[in-house]
């Protein structure tokens, strides 16, 4: 996978990119020991340098990527959608307000 964007990257090809980009299960990619790590320095850094408003939002992202190829993406059954809407209404709204609380009411 990191081959192809690389490779993708360095042609300017850039609808290869997105047809890459558009194949990337979140899970998967989130599993993979360099994003694991790269997080976790990322992380580290933020704390030491007491930014917690940015690993707040640094960590929000993959959260709500997750979230939305979880309920959102995939095949439309009109018998779950309404549990899908109400998870992804949910999961988002408990992932704003944490936001929200720790930007401006904090």
């Amino acid at each position: 996978m990191w081959q192809e964007i690389i490779s993708a990257l360095k042609a300017m090809d850039f609808n290869r990119l997105q047809q890459i980009i558009r194949g990337i299960d979140a899970i998967t990619f989130l599993k993979d020991p360099w994003v694991i790590g790269a997080i976790v320095v990322i992380s580290i850094v933020l704390i030491i340098r007491r930014m917690e408003k940015g690993l707040i939002t640094f960590l929000s992202v993959p959260a709500l990527w997750v979230l939305f190829e979880k309920t959102v993406q995939g095949d439309i059954d009109l018998e779950k959608s309404g549990h899908t809407v109400l998870l992804f209404a949910g999961g988002f709204l408990l992932i704003a307000g944490i936001n929200i609380y720790v930007h401006f009411i904090r």
